[in-house]
């Protein structure tokens, strides 16, 4: 949801040291996690925080058999022909990319409702963006069961922070290491937006999503404040006004994914028109105490981040979706698996060696 949004706040917001003691910066080491996790051992954990426990498998999970029930169904789906569901990534070369993990938060904090992957490719060609979906079913090293995605924000009990623990569990999933980490909650995104101006929707009919909170009741394109864009980006049960009546919108998240890199792309925009970086400091220090950092993130790499990427249009990043297929699990919760490996996706818009 608000995570394709938060690296754009996470990079401007270090500009000047009046915006940079207001944002949260938090220890991240992935490695030294996931070292601390293999050295803690299956079973020695504890559980997951209470408002998670809805999201992680049964005491009767049984992975031996849910492996065999993976395999059998990508077995049966053409489209995910030669797909391992035990061995998720390949390795791919930490020297390739400069890998950057973009995360919004939902209400409670601990589960991720937007995950965006921006890759910097070493070789000076264009940059890479992936939504990754909050419920593609993933192997956790923390609990050793295959999880929900965005569960990993949860943590795991002490010895790894949930930006660790889900920046592991997205390089099992790509193999590829995560250099850097920022998040955002949802009164920052919208605050972003005000102080950023707006960002224009279009619909050709009014349109409305009772659970986002979403209604744009004008056709056409037009300019919308924070609140309204947060309910836009988040929905996901869109209706439109067609002939007196509501009706609903034919979509899938990927859609929505789409929507909200445009709506990034929106903002990045119009960071490009600030004069300098105070300017535009000035304006975001408003939203610099909903950001969250990692701690390796050096004032002078935020900054030659964020120049790099002011006034760049989607027309300047490769982007994919990654295949999934729909799986409902041993214990009945319906997620996604994906249809194949990450880097095999990933090829499609990056030539490797």
């Amino acid at each position: 949801m608000v995570g394709t949004f938060l690296g754009l706040a996470a990079f401007y917001a270090y500009q000047v040291s009046t915006a940079l003691v207001a944002v949260a910066v938090e220890d991240f080491d992935p490695d030294v996690a996931r070292l601390a996790i293999e050295s803690a051992g299956p079973g020695s954990l504890g559980t997951p925080p209470s408002t998670l426990l809805d999201f992680y498998d049964e005491p009767s999970y049984d992975l031996d058999a849910e492996l065999a029930r993976i395999n059998e169904h990508m077995a049966a789906n053409p489209e995910a022909s030669g797909f391992n569901a035990g061995a998720f990534s390949e390795p791919i070369d930490d020297g390739l990319f400069d890998a950057y993990l973009l995360v919004g938060t939902d209400a409670s904090g601990f589960l991720a409702d937007t995950i965006i992957l921006a890759l910097q490719p070493a070789n000076g060609s264009a940059p890479i963006m992936v939504s990754l979906p909050r419920d593609l079913y993933v192997w956790n090293i923390c609990n050793q069961k295959f999880s929900r995605l965005n569960s990993g924000l949860g943590g795991c009990n002490g010895v790894a922070s949930g930006s660790e623990l889900l920046a592991i569990m997205v390089e099992d999933y790509t193999g590829i290491p995560i250099d850097h980490l920022a998040r955002i909650n949802f009164s920052g995104f919208a605050r972003l937006v005000d102080v950023m101006g707006g960002i224009t929707v279009c619909v050709d009919h009014p349109t409305r999503d009772q659970k986002s909170h979403l209604l744009v009741e004008s056709t056409g394109c037009q300019r919308v404040g924070g609140e309204t864009a947060l309910a836009w980006v988040r929905s996901r049960h869109p209706e439109e006004m067609v002939g007196g009546e509501w009706k609903p919108v034919a979509g899938s998240d990927f859609t929505r994914q789409r929507r909200q890199q445009d709506v990034l792309f929106q903002l990045a925009g119009r960071a490009a028109g600030f004069s300098s970086p105070n300017s535009l400091a000035n304006k975001l220090a408003a939203v610099a105490s909903s950001v969250r950092v990692d701690s390796a993130w050096s004032f002078s790499d935020a900054v030659r981040a964020a120049w790099r990427y002011r006034g760049i249009s989607k027309d300047q990043v490769k982007r994919f979706s990654v295949s999934v297929t729909d799986y409902r699990t041993s214990y009945g919760a319906q997620v996604l698996l994906s249809a194949s490996s990450f880097k095999d996706q990933l090829s499609a818009v990056y030539e490797f060696d």
